[in-house]
């Protein structure tokens, strides 16, 4: 046996001694693991298998910023809020969502709720991003907001704190002030929006008929109009009916989503 043929000899025995000590190393070390041991582990992975997640917990808090009689089902309260400012515009049922006063873009008067006939004064919710959710949540059920346990169980409360705290973004880096525009690429937001989106809205945005025959409004209208409102709604879903909540993906691919969807018709 030559040089070479040696050479290449010792190698292959060389790797097939090491292939057998890794798989001696693998069976040893499986049959030396406690059988207890390894269901503890699987009964683990078991026991929080089906348990909510963070991510739902906050999705579903942000439906409840939108629209919590929606969400949950129930009657809205008679009248106007108590605490809705005698120079607002609003009146009635819609007074009690917490986008009423505090914004889309949840700046309220520092926001996109500056002026027009949604102006009410009222500040913000930017202040408590970041806050303990049970302190956020005893602001919630003070007199100011008037909530009571009838209206939105415990439960319901505990996920709009966690929406408010850890679910609420600067959108200023989003979305431009001054123009509207989206700072995404729509290029890009295409193939989330034409796989995910346009199974229900359609490839143009026009499938759904958000507003009436004489107003018409699709996705296209309001991601224009109001981007601050699309981009809540791609994040969070629509209250009361089965829209994909896409919060789980990384911001910048649901502002993509948004500047796609400020390409599309708005009539």
């Amino acid at each position: 046996m030559n040089g070479c043929m040696k050479s290449e000899f010792s190698r292959s025995v060389g790797w097939s001694v090491a292939v057998m000590s890794a798989m001696v190393a693998a069976v040893y070390f499986l049959v030396s693991t406690p059988v207890a041991s390894q269901e503890e582990d699987a009964t683990e992975g078991d026991r929080h298998a089906h348990e909510m997640t963070d991510v739902w917990d906050i999705a579903r808090g942000g439906e409840l910023y939108d629209n919590w009689m929606a969400v949950m089902e129930v009657d809205a309260p008679e009248g106007t809020h108590p605490a809705y400012p005698a120079a607002g515009k609003q009146e009635g049922p819609g007074t009690w969502r917490c986008k009423e006063c505090h914004g889309w873009d949840y700046m309220g008067v520092e926001g996109g709720y500056s002026k027009g006939s949604h102006y009410t004064g009222i500040k913000g919710v930017r202040g408590v991003a970041g806050m303990e959710p049970e302190k956020i949540h005893d602001i919630i059920m003070n007199k100011t907001h008037a909530f009571t346990k009838e209206m939105m169980p415990h439960s319901a409360m505990e996920k709009l704190a966690l929406f408010l705290s850890r679910g609420q973004i600067d959108v200023d880096q989003y979305i431009d002030r001054k123009t509207k525009a989206a700072r995404g690429n729509a290029g890009r937001g295409a193939g989330f929006y034409q796989n995910i989106c346009a199974v229900c809205h359609g490839f143009d945005g026009k499938t759904m008929n958000f507003g009436d025959d004489a107003a018409p409004e699709f996705v296209g209208t309001v991601a224009a109009d109001n981007p601050w409102e699309a981009l809540h709604k791609i994040r969070f879903g629509q209250p009361g009916v089965g829209m994909v909540a896409l919060g789980v993906l990384p911001i910048q691919d649901l502002v993509d989503i948004l500047a796609y969807a400020q390409t599309l018709p708005t009539e």
